[in-house]
């Protein structure tokens, strides 16, 4: 799955809520050591695998068409609540970072990682 793909969808999804409370604080930005902990440990649990394996299928089928992505958000929900709180924060701190920085990095990874075990 492209990194612009999952960002894009990640904004659809992550827009509402942060507009929900605006007294709410931005959760902090994970490191690079941390995203890729938190996105990897998945990757030992069968039931997040087969989460994250249909969160990046759907995510794929989405594509960049909004419609699609609004249709899905619940769905992709479930999935990021089976995957944890902790991959969520890795994911947003992941799709947040910078091209090419380590975090970015980290977060391609770990999700090539993933990948691989979708297959």
């Amino acid at each position: 799955m492209s990194k612009f793909y999952a960002a894009l969808v990640a904004t659809f999804l992550l827009a509402p809520a942060a507009y929900a409370a605006d007294d709410e604080k931005e959760p902090p930005k994970l490191s690079a050591a941390d995203i890729t902990k938190n996105l990897t440990a998945a990757a030992s649990d069968p039931a997040k695998v087969k989460a994250y394996c249909a969160m990046s299928k759907t995510m794929d089928e989405v594509g960049d068409d909004e419609k699609k992505a609004e249709a899905a958000g619940d769905q992709i929900d479930g999935y990021f609540k089976t995957l944890g709180e902790d991959f969520e924060a890795a994911w947003d701190s992941g799709q947040d970072a910078k091209d090419g920085s380590p975090e970015a990095n980290a977060m391609d990874a770990a999700v090539a990682t993933l990948d691989a075990k979708c297959k």
